[in-house]
């Protein structure tokens, strides 16, 4: 199932959304973002596998959030609609 870019309003690409189904932007758009920090931000933070009070701290894996640049995705939208 297809959706509109939120920017030009066409729709966006079947293979970009099976790769990557949260976006909200076509390819071109998603290639413009990218000089304002890209659609989206992600963070890692450790996962600690060691006993509470420890002195010795052992790491498990890395959780990775991922969250929509807002200000990124708004300085895109200005941009397209002043050109």
């Amino acid at each position: 199932m297809t959706r509109p870019c939120e920017i030009c309003k066409k729709m966006i690409e079947e293979e970009r959304l099976e790769v990557l189904p949260e976006t909200r932007l076509c390819v071109e758009h998603a290639k413009a973002i990218q000089k304002y920090g890209g659609e989206f931000s992600l963070t890692g933070s450790y996962e600690t596998t060691s006993k509470q009070g420890s002195l010795k701290h052992n790491y498990g894996g890395v959780n990775v959030t991922k969250t929509r640049n807002a200000d990124a995705v708004e300085k895109l939208r200005r941009d397209y609609e002043s050109s």
